[in-house]
């Protein structure tokens, strides 16, 4: 087996570690210990504990977004399938249904007290927002939804209700409870539908 190179060795462990505990609860020389890897390997690539986490969302977060939340349609495919294709493959990551949304967790814990999180996180989030509103819109456009739907403001509330509903602690989560909450989302959304 080949040897994982120190900084995606750091990158990996740093993802699982805060996504977890949250980037506060995150010690350095526990992502050190685990990686089995000197400090002052770490300060070859990053100079500290921010700039790590940082180079995580941008390297291991984002890309991981784009697993969970797929919001573009294949061929043939109308919005609701999509949706209900997009919220079954969740349903089925156990742990994002265990621990939740990353991105939410991290925006919740570090937005409010670091400007530098908060644009990078925000930036995400906007893009996501967008992407939903995008397939929204191709939905209205494509006659599968009435023009009383607000594709901007029901995005919006998409992204917060599934946030909401990942947020339960793993004790009150399941793949089934996630389904089932999801549920009411999508039948939100059916009563625009033609």
């Amino acid at each position: 087996m080949k040897k994982q190179p120190t900084r995606e060795k750091l990158l990996d462990i740093t993802f699982d570690e805060v996504y977890i505990h949250g980037y506060t609860a995150t010690s350095v020389d526990t992502i050190l210990k685990k990686a089995g890897i000197p400090k002052g390997s770490m300060y070859h690539h990053f100079k500290g504990k921010k700039e790590l986490v940082l180079a995580m969302v941008q390297e291991r977060l984002f890309p991981k977004m784009d697993t969970f939340f797929i919001f573009e349609r294949e061929d043939g495919e109308t919005v609701m399938q999509r949706l209900r294709n997009t919220y079954a493959a969740m349903s089925k990551n156990k742990p994002l249904v265990a621990y939740g949304c990353p991105l939410y967790r991290l925006m919740v814990e570090l937005s409010a007290i670091d400007s530098e999180f908060d644009a990078l996180l925000g930036s995400r989030a906007k893009q996501l927002h967008q992407a939903l509103t995008t397939l929204l819109q191709s939905g209205i456009d494509d006659g599968e939804f009435t023009n009383k739907l607000d594709a901007e403001s029901f995005a919006r509330f998409m992204l917060s209700a599934t946030w909401g509903i990942l947020s339960m602690p793993p004790s009150l989560s399941s793949p089934r409870l996630f389904l089932e909450q999801s549920r009411f989302i999508l039948e939100d959304l059916e009563v625009y539908t033609k």
